[in-house]
């Protein structure tokens, strides 16, 4: 996987990554955009159809998510809620980042999808366009991966 969100968004791609410092140290992180092996099967755990209770750590991430997205989107994003490799890496990129995440249109949804190796997929539905997030946290509850791109279905 490709390390630059600058590389990913000026190359057109669908995908903002984590840099390869936070990848090393998030190594359980999964690749859940990418299709699975032949007779693999889904990367990604799928969501009951029905839950009775959101689990809190699904509620810590949604939440986690829903306030990042809001602050690209305002520009005024608190990097010590990231690890410190990931806040770099937003930091030096977040003139890009905010203005792509704005374009977006207003925040409808966020769903719950699945989970894997303590990582968690979700799909969030904005005014202009829908979109699929993974988000994980590091031993010290800091958000260490962050991954987005415009949902394929």
């Amino acid at each position: 996987m490709k390390c630059s969100i600058l590389a990913a968004a000026a190359l057109g791609a669908s995908l903002i990554a984590l840099p390869a410092a936070a990848q090393s140290a998030a190594a359980t992180l999964p690749n859940a955009f990418d299709e699975p092996t032949p007779g693999q099967g889904s990367r990604i755990a799928a969501a009951p159809a029905t839950t009775p209770a959101v689990a809190p750590d699904i509620a810590r991430s949604e939440e986690a998510l829903r306030a990042a997205i809001v602050a690209f989107q305002s520009g005024q994003v608190d990097y010590s809620v990231f690890s410190p490799n990931l806040a770099a890496q937003f930091r030096a990129e977040g003139p890009e980042l905010a203005p792509r995440v704005k374009a977006y249109g207003a925040l409808k949804s966020i769903d719950f999808v699945g989970q894997q190796d303590g990582a968690d997929l979700f799909r969030v539905v904005f005014a202009n366009q829908a979109t699929d997030w993974v988000i994980a946290f590091d031993d010290n509850d800091l958000i260490n991966g962050l991954l987005f791109r415009p949902a394929r279905d």
